[in-house]
């Protein structure tokens, strides 16, 4: 018997597969990728069952990392497993390095007290400028009232002395100041004429007791 003539529109491919390009019991034709057939065809590498596929980074990796960096570093951006810390600037010139301190300013008034304080962070230049204006003004104003005399006023000068040795212990700004903006330091304490203001208040009561010998 004759074998007979191949039809004219018969599909190309390995005359072995089954139609379609499934097997009878549902599974793939060996030899060929069952996801790959019709209009519907995918790539193999990803649509093969087991076939191994090209890893994805996790959302906001780094792919291109050099060996060594921090993969999970966005590209690009501040890594800080590589770059040093972020450190905040002074709060008057923006200068750095900065240190948290607080500076404190008593005022003792005859009937009233006045308290100030400036907190930084704040550079060497800064906090120096800042340290003898207050101190200044509380040697001038802090001694008008009994309680400032003998309380306030004392303790505040102790804070500032305190601070002082902070202040000494910080490094001169290493990056100018980014506003243009820098505090004159001005001379320091002891060489400012309010800072003696202090030693008029004993001339004061010596003068009103002799005055008030002289009168009685």
């Amino acid at each position: 018997m004759a074998t007979p003539p191949p039809h004219p529109n018969a599909p190309q491919g390995n005359p072995a597969d089954p139609q379609g390009g499934y097997a009878p019991n549902g599974a793939p034709a060996p030899g060929r990728n069952a996801y790959a057939q019709g209009p519907y065809a995918q790539n193999a590498a990803y649509a093969a069952p087991g076939a191994a596929q090209a890893p994805h980074p996790p959302h906001g990796q780094n792919p291109f990392a050099p060996h060594g960096q921090n993969p999970f570093a966005p590209a690009g951006g501040y890594d800080p497993a590589v770059a040093p810390p972020l450190t905040p600037g002074c709060r008057i010139c923006a200068a750095q390095p900065a240190g948290d301190m607080t500076v404190r300013q008593h005022t003792g008034l005859l009937v009233a007290m006045r308290f100030s304080k400036m907190e930084g962070p704040f550079c060497r230049s800064c906090a120096t400028a800042i340290h003898r204006e207050m101190t200044t003004k509380t040697l001038a104003g802090g001694w008008w009232s009994p309680v400032s005399l003998a309380l306030f006023t004392p303790l505040t000068l102790l804070w500032n002395l305190y601070v002082r040795t902070r202040i000494r212990k910080l490094p001169h700004p290493t990056t100018p100041s980014p506003t243009g903006v820098v505090m004159d330091q001005g001379k320091p304490v002891l060489q400012r004429p309010l800072a003696y203001v202090v030693l008029l208040l004993p001339s004061l009561w010596l003068a009103a007791y002799v005055f008030n010998e002289m009168s009685g």
